[in-house]
């Protein structure tokens, strides 16, 4: 075992489907569930558990070029903080990103 705890957790897909983003969203905590804004693509904000600790995330699914992409992020719970809003700053500024990486437009999906 290793006493080593993460306070940001991130991963992404470059194309994926829509049925991912909704598993996700699933796998969440259904009372604590907030939906992303509609810019952002298709995804939500939730609560979950890694490795034992308290995490919010959010997972977006959104187009980038031609390819539906995903990205999710996971940050350890702070009851000091507004994570909802630092998590829809985040995933702004990783969209971005991710975009840069790629070589790629944005543009989000309708909402559903």
């Amino acid at each position: 075992m290793n006493d080593v705890q993460s306070i940001l957790l991130t991963g992404y897909e470059r194309s994926t489907e829509q049925e991912v983003i909704e598993k996700w969203m699933r796998n969440g905590e259904v009372n604590g569930q907030v939906k992303l804004p509609r810019e952002l693509g298709i995804g939500s904000m939730d609560n979950y558990e890694v490795r034992g600790y308290p995490f919010r995330a959010a997972g977006a699914l959104f187009h980038c070029g031609n390819e539906k992409s995903l990205i999710t992020i996971y940050v350890k719970k702070n009851p000091a903080r507004d994570q909802d809003h630092d998590l829809v700053q985040l995933m702004q500024i990783a969209q971005r990103r991710f975009a840069e990486m790629f070589k790629c437009t944005l543009g989000a999906l309708p909402s559903g």
